[in-house]
């Protein structure tokens, strides 16, 4: 080998997201790597370590899983067991894993965010997911938890794709349908900046056929990023968010993401043509300009029309199954409690009820099978979000407006205080699923924000 291959060798690995294909990007989407479960076990080791990326022309310090930016999605079904090793190369912080929105146990070797895996060792989660229970087929993901390192980890690249099978249970329609998943993530080089991608790639094409139906799994697996994200010309029938289902389908093609939500969706083609996916100008923080808007991915539209009545047929569509959501609104409020969102002037500090986050500490105490109203007041002028683990919710009014939500969330935005007021967001939890008792936390999404100290602990006893 000459010195040059030599040196090639040698040189650090760059991660390098193209849009080649001419750089309007005429890259199709690609899909994510996936790992299925097998005789109801599946079994993964994710390799969390650093290495350098660049989206677009922007470098940055990555962490990636298993030297992907695009890590392995995870498929299971109701019943499986997924043991998932976790080997953490990270050098300067411990990290862990959370299944986000996952109705499974957070004891032991479970979805428990107290867990530390330190530098240079590994630990074997082992979840069981019931096959009877509160848990349901969806769309989730995993990333890592470890308080005070997360923003870092997860601003390089450590996040990926969980699904729990069964939709066509739910709605018959998707059965069949070409998926597509749409994962966003994003990077913040410094600037304001926020280069967002889709699958690891920048701007995208979604290739799709005139009156063509197709599953589409939106997933805001990123950091810190809030945007209303717009998708033009197609027919977007949502079937479920966070992970639970509508009664029937609802057409919109405007939505706010903020960090942890997630869509699933039939999608209808579009008389053929271009068509952008992109993200709407918006302000985040009354201290920083309107962050502009920006198209992140190119649907084209092309090939012989599929026969025509789609969206007839997706309106027609009712879920097949009980809903959970229907209990929650029958049950009796067994309590209310008021949290308080707010943070120090220099913005170093944010915290919860004015004190921030102690993991030997019990902030919320609930009894297994109670119904709760939480009020989460928002004293910051910026969006904060509300997410808890092991359980959804049920939002029923956001600044005082009652909300005629269709389905369950597991994590939403909070609008900023103001002048006048603040913002606040009110949900009723149900904390009556057996498999959740123990100790784990709710805490603002915006992980910079959770990093440093807007988290809080609840135990649920029986």
């Amino acid at each position: 080998m000459g010195r040059a291959g030599l040196a090639a060798l040698l040189a650090p690995a760059v991660w390098v997201l193209r849009s080649d294909r001419a750089k309007a990007g005429r890259e199709p989407l690609i899909q994510p790597p996936e790992i299925s479960s097998r005789n109801g076990e599946l079994r993964v080791t994710l390799t969390a370590a650093p290495s350098p990326m660049r989206l677009g022309d922007v470098e940055f310090p990555g962490f990636l899983y298993n030297d992907a930016y695009l890590p392995p999605l995870l498929r299971i079904r109701l019943g499986d067991v997924m043991r998932v090793r976790l080997q953490n190369n990270v050098p300067d912080g411990f990290s862990n894993l959370h299944f986000h929105g996952m109705s499974v146990s957070p004891r032991a070797r479970s979805d428990n965010v107290f867990v530390h895996v330190a530098p240079g060792r590994e630990f074997e989660y082992e979840v069981m997911v019931p096959a009877a229970g509160r848990q349901g087929p969806g769309m989730f993901w995993y990333h890592p938890h470890g308080h005070g390192f997360v923003t870092k980890q997860m601003l390089g690249g450590l996040s990926g794709g969980l699904v729990v099978d069964g939709s066509e249970a739910l709605f018959p329609i998707v059965r069949g349908l070409p998926e597509r998943f749409l994962l966003i993530k994003h990077a913040e080089p410094g600037g304001g900046r926020e280069v967002i991608s889709i699958n690891g790639q920048m701007n995208p094409v979604v290739d799709i056929r005139p009156g063509e139906m197709q599953f589409w799994r939106i997933a805001h697996i990123g950091a810190t990023l809030f945007a209303p994200f717009r998708v033009q010309g197609v027919s977007l029938y949502v079937i479920a968010t966070d992970g639970h289902p509508l009664s029937r389908p609802r057409k919109m093609s405007e939505f706010l993401l903020g960090p942890g939500q997630r869509i699933d969706a039939i999608a209808v083609g579009p008389p053929a043509g271009e068509y952008a996916i992109e993200t709407l100008a918006f302000k985040n923080m009354a201290w920083r300009e309107v962050f502009p808007g920006q198209q992140i991915a190119t649907v084209v539209s092309a090939g012989s029309p599929a026969s025509t009545g789609a969206e007839a047929e997706v309106s027609r569509q009712r879920v097949a199954r009980e809903r959970w959501i229907d209990e929650v609104r029958a049950s009796p409020i067994a309590r209310q409690r008021r949290l308080t969102y707010s943070r120090t002037d220099d913005r170093s500090v944010f915290m919860i009820d004015g004190r921030v986050l102690d993991d030997d500490r019990v902030d919320q105490t609930v009894k297994l099978g109670d119904t709760e109203e939480w009020t989460i007041v928002n004293t910051d002028q910026q969006y904060h979000s509300f997410h808890i683990h092991q359980t959804p919710f049920l939002v029923t009014e956001i600044n005082g407006i009652p909300q005629n939500e269709d389905s369950l969330r597991d994590t939403m935005p909070i609008p900023p205080a103001t002048e006048e007021r603040p913002g606040v967001l009110k949900v009723i939890i149900p904390f009556t699923d057996p498999e959740i008792v123990g100790r784990f936390v709710y805490h603002c999404h915006a992980v910079d924000h959770e990093d440093k100290g807007m988290m809080g602990t609840v135990l649920v006893v029986v």
